[in-house]
């Protein structure tokens, strides 16, 4: 995540603090919220019963009540149709309560998830008509009922529909159909939820019979639960319904929630209290069974029955949170081994899986990755499915034009639930990524009110945050930042050690901190005094502080790497440089001035900025490198990732040609990484072709080359570069040739260097038990940004004996000092990884080259596995023709018959066929769509990838010591 502090202008909040008489730290919050205008501010902070719309501005209004008053004075039942989640039943409890009390005859009805699903059941209707002639009346539910209300209308049974959902392109032909939502409704506030509909409706009935709101606002104690539960906005309307019903609930004489509350030793219910602990008790019921047993609580009057409902639904609690803490295994497991992650909405799917929990695993899921998440559960006959989304993504909007796919479908831009025919989940998830989708780089971003120091919480500061309450969606919770908080202990617990516990000591006291689904960020489940970074929510109410954990880090590994004299040094030397980042500039830099240079470009700049490399060989090197400095996320986007969403990205030649139309007005400026080998390569029609792209868009291209031949410059200026800033750096190190014997460097060698990432691991697993008793670590750029960083930390104190580490870490050898022995042990891809090891500062280092010729072979024989060739792809579609095969078995075939070693390479082969029109999912692999006439980016990597290992690499390699040295050392050399 990334945190950004909001700036509000110092003259704005002297200005309300003026007006208000409030403090600045209240006035920079209410800022932030929107809200500038003292009127406006102070009836925001005192919200009141004026502030509710006269409930007969809603369309239908007038005909339901009269329907009721009609159906009251003939004695006509009414049957109370609700939903089965917490604004559904507490609706149904806020309109059975009141009609019963003034004299309606009411029954009721709450479906079952898990046997009739959401809507209202045509059995139901029948059942209800055939009894006796009454009116159904609706509860956060029924505007897209139409064959259901059809259906009652055919037994002369009125419908009065109350809902909130989303209103399609006509309306149920219902004899009242009361939503904020209709198109033609002139109501003021939209964002009632199903039980503010219901209140509302309610109210009229109320103000026609000169009933006075102390004699039903008691039931307001219903609307806080389902209005919090739903996630509503909680402004207008919705302010003054949740603070009195929160208010009320604190006073409760409901045995049920009274219960329900000591159960979960809640005191002071308020708006978190509801959302987070008791609505998900509520639902439960809903999700596992029935929720009529969550009904029966909120209306029982025996507190012997209550207590036994009680426990019934912590019984039913439990039982959801181990079958939703599965299914979320799964989904994580899912999403990573097939990059779903990288996808702008994210599809996970399995067998069976308990639909009454998805939505919440899509919710935490979204939490999860910042991302839209849909999560579908298959049988035999249906397919059912939960979204939720971010803000910047309306799934309704999304869906609609996907609608043919669905069975059902219904909710809000941020909720939905959908079924669908099992055989059409894979064509449906196809056109979903087809469509195009508003991502926006705030889905990783944690907007933060302001950065304090714990010390500054206070007891103003405390009633300043009171009196935004209640919090909620719309008026969400003040998030603040505090930096290098000391802290006694931080401690991972729950499942999986999911959740994260600190005790911080703050003025001689100290404070509990919760960040509940953090536990991934930490690497251990416990460090002992230690020093973080909190993004945090403050909770008090009438009771000790406590601290709300958003996001943390370890500042003492992150902070100190990122802003170490080491780069600091380089940034200082870059100063006039850095004045004039703009298109049409050549840089001709050393290696660590130029990763300075992108280390500005990524941390200090908001410039949108892709790096452009002729391959994934010199792409991926300098990604990697990139990595040691920075605990944030840096985009790759080659063949097998096109996720051009990220402000700062790498991206390969191929992948940019293949979408340049597409990317190049998403970034600001394009950095040409290491000109020098468009140079060389000028001549590849991949390479032709973007030269002249980049000719004739010259102002938005920057270039930056190591390199620096002879003719650099007079190709740079054709181009339309201009020579800005030129900086050479003689490098001092010696190179040993001893090769394939490791055992004799094992003794005198301190680092051994890797670029094939799995031959890392496996020298550890040999030689770790030769170095038991020392300090060994192991460094790779495929490690969490918190373990680098702690690795290059402990590096740089010395804390060490052994380093075991791959080729790409922007000079990390040379940190341990001089006259220190390093040991390469394969042969790298490309020269540049070399002297990204050996450059250093005038440090003098011995490299023994301990990798042969037949190193070299292997690697090439690996590039043409992992870049396969058009002959190879046509032997593969010839060999399935026009059987479906799953991707199991399609795997397992490529590997059986000696095509790639293992699955993981042969995953490749997927990218290549869904470039070509195969349609792709774990279950099939279809081949009837391919075109031929497409060109896989992945082929076109491979033209690039092995001409520049085959004609500079290799014979470089092949050379040994005399060449290496001689290509490392010359400026001019290109490699």
């Amino acid at each position: 995540m990334r945190w950004i502090v909001k700036q509000v202008d110092q003259q704005q909040i002297q200005l309300l603090c003026d007006q208000l008489q409030i403090s600045s730290f209240l006035a920079k919050l209410l800022i932030n919220r929107g809200l500038k205008e003292p009127q406006v501010v102070c009836k925001f902070l005192n919200p009141t019963v004026e502030d509710l719309h006269d409930p007969m501005y809603l369309a239908d209004m007038d005909r339901a009540v009269a329907l009721l008053f009609e159906a009251k004075m003939h004695r006509l039942p009414v049957l109370i149709y609700g939903d089965y989640d917490v604004d559904g039943i507490t609706g149904v409890a806020v309109l059975k309560e009141f009609l019963d009390r003034y004299g309606w005859i009411t029954e009721y009805y709450i479906p079952k998830r898990m046997d009739e699903g959401y809507g209202i059941q045509p059995s139901v209707i029948e059942q209800f008509c055939k009894k006796s002639k009454g009116i159904i009346l609706t509860v956060d539910c029924g505007v897209t009922a139409f064959e259901a209300i059809e259906f009652a209308n055919s037994f002369n049974c009125s419908v009065i529909v109350t809902d909130h959902h989303e209103v399609g392109e006509k309306l149920p032909k219902a004899a009242a159909v009361i939503d904020p939502k209709r198109p033609d409704d002139t109501y003021p506030f939209k964002d009632l939820a199903g039980v503010g509909v219901a209140f509302k409706l309610v109210s009229a009935i109320a103000k026609q019979m000169k009933i006075e709101s102390k004699e039903f606002f008691d039931l307001l104690e219903f609307v806080a639960l389902g209005t919090i539960a739903d996630m509503v906005k909680l402004t207008g309307e919705n302010r003054f319904l949740v603070k009195e019903g929160l208010q009320r609930l604190r006073e409760t004489n409901r045995p049920g929630l009274s219960m329900l509350f000591s159960r979960l030793c809640i005191t002071e219910p308020d708006s978190r209290e509801i959302g987070y602990r008791v609505a998900p008790k509520l639902n439960a019921a809903g999700r596992l069974d029935c929720a009529d047993d969550a009904f029966q609580l909120l209306v029982a009057k025996d507190r012997a029955y209550a207590e036994r409902l009680v426990e019934l639904l912590f019984e039913y609690n439990t039982t959801r949170q181990e079958i939703e803490s599965d299914i979320f295994a799964h989904a994580v497991e899912q999403i990573e081994e097939y990059g779903l992650h990288k996808d702008p909405v994210i599809v996970v799917k399995g067998r069976d899986w308990h639909v009454g929990v998805i939505g919440i695993v899509a919710t935490r899921l979204v939490h999860r990755y910042g991302r839209p998440v849909m999560v579908i559960s298959e049988t035999e006959e249906i397919a059912r499915g939960s979204a939720r989304s971010v803000p910047e993504v309306n799934l309704i909007e999304l869906l609609q034009p996907l609608s043919s796919y669905f069975k059902e479908f219904g909710g809000h831009p941020l909720a939905v639930g959908f079924s669908l025919n099992p055989d059409g989940i894979s064509a449906f998830i196809d056109s979903l990524r087809s469509c195009k989708i508003p991502v926006k780089d705030s889905f990783d971003v944690i907007e933060i009110d302001d950065e304090i120091q714990l010390e500054q919480i206070d007891d103003q500061v405390i009633r300043d945050l009171q009196l935004l309450e209640p919090f909620g969606h719309g008026n969400p919770e003040p998030v603040f930042l505090s930096r290098n908080v000391p802290v006694e202990f931080v401690r991972t617990f729950g499942q999986n050690h999911a959740n994260v516990k600190m005790l911080i000591r703050v003025n001689g006291k100290r404070i509990e901190a919760l960040g509940f689904g953090l536990g991934y960020l930490l690497e251990k489940p416990n460090y002992e005094s230690t020093n973080v970074d909190i993004v945090f929510s403050v909770r008090n109410h009438k009771g000790p502080i406590s601290f709300n954990i958003l996001d943390l880090s370890l500042p003492e590994e992150v902070y100190e790497i990122n802003e170490s004299s080491e780069m600091s040094q380089k940034m200082f030397h870059l100063d006039q440089l850095l004045t004039q980042v703009k298109g049409k500039r050549l840089y001709v830099l050393d290696l660590r001035t130029r990763n300075a240079f992108l280390y500005w470009l990524k941390e200090k700049t908001n410039l949108r900025c892709a790096v452009i490399s002729m391959n994934n060989i010199i792409s991926s090197h300098l990604h990697q490198s990139l990595l040691r400095h920075t605990h944030n996320r840096i985009s790759y986007v080659n063949s097998l990732n096109r996720n051009t969403s990220d402000r700062f990205t790498f991206i390969t030649l191929s992948c940019f040609l293949n979408e340049k139309e597409k990317i190049f007005n998403q970034y600001d400026i394009f950095l040409i990484n290491e000109l020098s080998l468009f140079k060389t390569f000028e001549d590849q029609p991949q390479v032709a072709d973007f030269l002249e792209f980049v000719r004739w868009n010259i102002h938005k291209f920057m270039a930056i080359s190591v390199k620096n031949p002879d003719d650099l410059f007079s190709f740079a200026t054709k181009l339309g570069f201009e020579i800005s800033y030129e900086r050479s750096f003689k490098l001092n190190y010696g190179l040993a040739d001893i090769s394939g014997d490791i055992d004799s460097v094992l003794s005198d060698a301190t680092c051994f260097l890797f670029s094939d990432q799995r031959k890392l691991s496996d020298f550890y697993k040999r030689f770790k038990d030769k170095w038991s008793n020392r300090e060994i670590l192991i460094y790779s750029h495929t490690l969490k940004p918190s373990q680098r960083l702690s690795v290059v930390s402990s590096v740089k104190k010395k804390k060490i004996t052994k380093l075991i580490s791959s080729t790409n870490t922007d000079g990390l050898p040379t940190l341990l000092g001089q006259d220190i022995e390093i040991a390469i042990l394969d042969a790298p891809l490309s020269l540049f990884e070399l002297l990204d090891a050996v450059s250093s500062d005038g440090n003098s280092q011995l490299f023994d080259l301990c990798f042969g010729n037949e190193s070299v072979y292997e690697r090439q024989s690996e590039l043409e596995e992992l870049f396969p060739s058009q002959e190879l792809v046509a032997e593969v579609i010839s060999a399935i023709g026009t059987n479906e095969v799953s991707q199991e078995e399609f795997l397992k075939m490529l590997v059986q018959y000696g095509h790639f070693k293992n699955q993981a390479y042969a995953k490749v082969m997927l990218n290549i066929l869904k470039d070509l029109g195969a349609i792709i999912s774990p279950e099939k692999i279809s081949l009837v769509r391919i075109d031929f006439s497409r060109t896989p980016v992945r082929i076109m990597e491979r033209e690039l990838e092995l001409v520049y290992f085959n004609n500079i690499t290799k014979p470089l390699l092949m050379q040994k010591v005399k060449g290496i040295y001689k290509a490392l050392a010359n400026v001019k050399m290109v490699i």
